[in-house]
């Protein structure tokens, strides 16, 4: 199961450089403006209706996940932490089929403290498993989930 978490300031601290306050207020910015840009994607559905709504079993899913409950249960899990709400953004169309499937998800983040901090402590403990160490609370509305 293969499953990344990203924000856009880990990738700007990692490939533009570590200490530097313009590259930390760089990254918010870029981080803004790439939720923005999702937000307003024509094609994005609240999660778990998008995958609800699909037909069979393999007709919709999330990330790796290779089911329609497994998808689900991602996005579950995800409002379990925490979520306000989570969308599935850039959901592409397989080629020659009429199964969709979405790699990235815009999470929605609550004003509440400890809300937040276990959507943040999901996240770690996801990336955890893979070697990755997501940047923590900086006071963001949403996160980015790149999937795949």
């Amino acid at each position: 199961m293969v499953f990344t978490f990203t924000t856009v300031t880990k990738f700007m601290k990692r490939n533009v450089g570590r200490h530097s306050e313009a590259t930390e207020e760089s990254a918010k910015e870029e981080h803004e403006q790439l939720i923005a840009r999702l937000l307003k994607d024509s094609a994005k559905r609240e999660a778990g209706e998008w995958i609800e709504s699909g037909g069979d079993e393999r007709s919709r899913s999330v990330g790796s996940r290779k089911t329609k409950q497994d998808s689900l249960n991602l996005v579950q899990e995800i409002y379990r932490a925490g979520a306000v709400k989570v969308l599935a953004v850039n959901i592409q169309r397989r080629p020659k089929s009429v199964e969709e499937h979405a790699g990235k998800l815009v999470v929605e983040l609550p004003l509440d403290p400890v809300r937040r901090e276990a959507i943040f402590d999901w996240c770690k403990d996801q990336g955890e498993s893979l070697g990755y160490s997501p940047e923590m609370d900086q006071g963001e509305t949403h996160l980015f989930l790149l999937l795949d």
